[in-house]
């Protein structure tokens, strides 16, 4: 069986490698062809590509992000004529595409929301019925309004994203019953726990050293609560960097005193936390906080988060906190509001 993924998030990778590996019994068949495309929107995200073609993909592919495409065609051409103009665009730049089509043509394609290069793949490819794999927080929101499903159908003739597309005929989730009811009839649960259960210690190993040293990568196991951040100041979804860090601030603040914090940095983080404050430990990025549930040795008191739903991956974190809704003055996006307000990933 040959396969294609495509993704722009370290959470889009590990859960393509989780799909990769469900249902198998055993190691990959060495006679299937798993292509991966990654969209450039995570610093450094090609540094993992050496280890990813060892272990799980045949070949990766780096391919450019949506602020290159819209200056490049222009904003009018871009929004009105995307269809017309993104394939051809991107097949000249990235080469790569035209070259690998019959293969895509004849696998089975996985895409990880539809950003600009995603789009791609369904204006090529949609009329063979495609896959996709959720987006975090942002595939279990309300989704669309009507008008702007109208707008985008015959107005801009752009495509709706988040699974909304006829093209998308299976949504793969972690949560398929917490899905906004018109996609729930295209889910397929892909439960991070319950696939890596089934998994062998040597693959779990494998997966952990994508991205992390299996034998260096060590915390203390006692009395620790773990903050993941986010990229709100990066993305625009709070005025400014000042703000987030005074966000984070009181956050931290909220922690048990006879906890240590431990902070994961979000991939897509410019910000240096290690600046800003002292006696916490701060882990890097570029790795899924879902990992360290494959190797023994990592658990946490609490967990705190904005609204990140890697929180809700997270079984070696005991009690859960979704604080997002705390600080709705503080946010400058509605729909980030309106995503904070419906979320419906909380444990039990």
């Amino acid at each position: 069986m040959n396969r294609t993924y495509v993704g722009s998030t370290i959470y889009h990778l590990y859960l393509s490698i989780i799909h990769l590996l469900r249902g198998k019994e055993d190691s990959l068949n060495s006679s299937d062809e798993n292509l991966l495309f990654l969209i450039e929107s995570t610093p450094f995200i090609e540094t993992l590509i050496p280890n990813l073609e060892k272990s799980f993909f045949t070949k990766v592919h780096i391919l450019s992000r949506r602020r290159e495409h819209v200056n490049d065609l222009g904003k009018l051409n871009y929004t009105f004529n995307r269809k017309n103009s993104l394939v051809p665009y991107l097949e000249e730049k990235h080469p790569i595409l035209k070259k690998k089509k019959n293969f895509i043509m004849n696998s089975d394609i996985y895409l990880c929301d539809t950003n600009s290069s995603q789009s791609y793949f369904l204006y090529e490819f949609g009329h063979i019925g495609l896959n996709m794999i959720e987006d975090g927080a942002r595939t279990y929101g309300k989704g669309p309004s009507k008008f702007e499903k109208i707008f985008k159908s015959n107005i801009t003739k752009t495509l709706i994203g988040s699974g909304y597309d006829k093209e998308i005929v299976k949504l793969f989730a972690q949560f398929p019953d917490k899905l906004p009811l018109q996609l729930r009839s295209k889910a397929v649960e892909l439960n991070i726990e319950k696939e890596v259960a089934k998994l062998d210690e040597k693959t779990k190993k494998d997966i952990f050293e994508i991205f992390l040293s299996y034998d260096n990568f060590k915390l203390d196991n006692k009395n620790n609560a773990l903050i993941l951040t986010q990229p709100i100041s990066e993305d625009g979804i709070v005025k400014d960097e000042e703000v987030k860090i005074n966000m984070y601030r009181d956050l931290i603040s909220k922690v048990p005193s006879h906890l240590n914090v431990i902070l994961k940095t979000h991939p897509r983080e410019k910000t240096k936390y290690e600046d800003h404050f002292k006696d916490i430990i701060v882990l890097p990025g570029l790795f899924p906080i879902e990992i360290l549930a494959l190797k023994d040795g990592f658990y946490f008191e609490q967990g705190y988060t904005l609204f990140s739903t890697a929180l809700s991956n997270l079984e070696i974190v005991k009690e859960h906190f979704f604080l997002g809704k705390e600080y709705l003055d503080k946010f400058t996006s509605q729909s980030t509001k309106d995503l904070i307000q419906n979320m419906v990933l909380e444990k039990k």
